[in-house]
Parts: structure tokens; C-alpha cells; sequence
């Protein structure tokens, strides 16, 4: 593996007042994780992290480039889902 990153993001759900002042901000109940990984010779799909349980994954792009001067490059970016 040459190079990783990783990005969470939780939704919000808000209820304002009238005046459009928010009363209340909870956390939806999914956590979404994007993981990049990026690599340089041989490339398995076993490398993606996996902490705990997972509701859902899912590879949203896998980019493999090969040239005579260099190994072979791959870039694959997935989706996990985890429960709050």
C-alpha cells in the first residue's frame, strides 16, 4: 500500500422554531466512512479496513493503470456503512 485516507461523515437531523432557530440537532443512525487506498505493485480488496461490524460496503471506483516504465498503479475508494 503506498497511500491511504479515510473521511467520516454523520448526517444530522434538525427541528427549528418558527423564527428558523434549530431547538434540536440529533444524529441520524448511520455513519458513513469513505476509505481511498492507494497502491503500487500487486492490489487485493482484502487491504480495505474493517473496524467492528459493518452494515454495508461498497467499492465506488477502482482505477489500475500499468506502463513499461513503472510498476503498476491502483486506486480503489469504497464505502462503508456502520450503525451508531
Amino acid at each position: 500500500m503506498q497511500e491511504s485516507s479515510s473521511e467520516q461523515t454523520v448526517e444530522v437531523a434538525t427541528i427549528r422554531d418558527e423564527a428558523g432557530v434549530t431547538v434540536v440537532a440529533q444524529p441520524k443512525g448511520m455513519v458513513t466512512t469513505t476509505v481511498t487506498i492507494k497502491s503500487k505493485g500487486a492490489v487485493s480488496i482484502g487491504t480495505l479496513p474493517s473496524v467492528g461490524d459493518f452494515s454495508g460496503f461498497k467499492v465506488t471506483s477502482a482505477k489500475i493503470s500499468e506502463s513499461n516504465d513503472d510498476f503498476r498503479t491502483a486506486e480503489i475508494t469504497a464505502v462503508q456503512y456502520d450503525s451508531l
